[in-house]
């Protein structure tokens, strides 16, 4: 699983701390060379489709106690990102925050 399959959740986790939700997005194309558009594409729809698995109630499928409260989206990327992935993820997060989720990315230490 990964962003090449947005109709499928990667993973999904509890916050021990905060007992927030996180669905985990694995990554594992490159920024660099061609196909940086395609990439994009690929994880902005990776993207909404988390939004609606979480907006639609599905969620509660996997995690029946969600309450409707914030979820974190977490992208685990094997590539650092580029200054166009980065603004990419500056936008998407402004998207995220209104649909009560929180966007990060985490580079993928292997």
């Amino acid at each position: 699983m990964s962003v090449l399959e947005t109709d499928i959740v990667d993973y999904i986790y509890l916050d021990d701390d905060e007992e927030t939700p996180v669905l985990v997005v694995s990554d594992p194309l490159s920024w660099r060379g061609e196909g940086e558009e395609s990439h994009l594409d690929m994880l902005r729809d990776k993207l909404n489709a988390q939004i609606a698995f979480v907006e639609s109630g599905q969620i509660k499928g996997v995690w029946p106690h969600y309450d409707g409260g914030r979820v974190k989206v977490e992208v685990v990327g094997r590539c650092r990102l580029n200054a166009m992935a980065s603004e990419f993820y500056v936008q998407a997060s402004r998207v995220m925050t209104q649909a009560n989720m929180d966007l990060s990315f985490k580079l993928w230490d292997a």
